[in-house]
């Protein structure tokens, strides 16, 4: 399968990357900094700018799916890079016949909010990551609205251990309460497993590690994808 990556120069898209090609997948990258992703087979890296709408229609036309990892940075609060680029996304891919995209979002967004604790809900998400949730709200309603097959994954507080997998949980039916951790390997395992799975097609599970399901953890924002 030939998958377009956007956002392959952070934590997850990394992990989506190497994953990718692990699995055998051809991955075109698309970054505005080409030369923070080492060269590997079956690797094409294409710079360019999501503001670029001819460039992010080149970088999807020949795929066969999308993985977005797009984030933007809680003290740049007025950069909206999901909710910007995913418009372009989306126009590239009708026109190139690419239906399936899945993208990464956040827990606390949409009806969540309500599934975190109090202090989060009001701290983080209502001041420190405002702007940010606003940008992943925003993304989830325009794929909505759109005819793609998409898949939007809600993840807590990210980190850098090993992949478990599939010792995740995944639910939308509001059973994940708190900010539980997950493991950006997990994330981009989870993300790829949807290529070959319509389990959640035009849905929006939380992901969460098993270990914080039955102790939800509560403190501290969610880092940048």
């Amino acid at each position: 399968m030939n998958v377009v990556v956007f956002g392959p120069t952070g934590g997850t898209g990394r992990q989506l990357v190497i994953q990718a090609l692990a699995a055998g997948h051809h991955v075109t990258a698309f970054t505005r900094n080409p030369g923070a992703i080492e060269a590997r087979p079956r690797l094409t890296v294409m710079a360019g700018d999501l503001r670029d709408e001819g460039a992010v229609a080149l970088a999807v036309a020949g795929g066969d799916a999308v993985l977005c990892a797009l984030g933007g940075r809680p003290w740049r609060r007025r950069e909206q890079v999901c909710s910007s680029a995913m418009p372009l996304i989306a126009r590239a891919m009708a026109k190139a016949g690419v239906r399936r995209i899945v993208a990464i979002s956040t827990f606390g967004a949409g009806e969540t909010r309500f599934q975190v604790g109090w202090l989060v809900r009001t701290v983080f998400f209502g001041l420190v990551l405002r702007s940010e949730v606003a940008d992943k709200e925003a993304m989830e309603q325009q794929l909505s609205a759109s005819s793609l097959d998409w898949t939007v994954v809600r993840v807590g507080l990210l980190t850098d251990e090993p992949v478990r997998g599939g010792t995740w949980r995944a639910a939308d039916d509001g059973s994940i309460r708190g900010m539980g951790r997950v493991a950006r390997a997990d994330v981009a395992a989870f993300m790829l497993a949807q290529l070959g799975d319509k389990t959640w097609l035009r849905r929006r599970p939380v992901l969460m590690g098993q270990a914080q399901i039955e102790a939800p953890v509560e403190s501290g924002p969610p880092p940048h994808a």
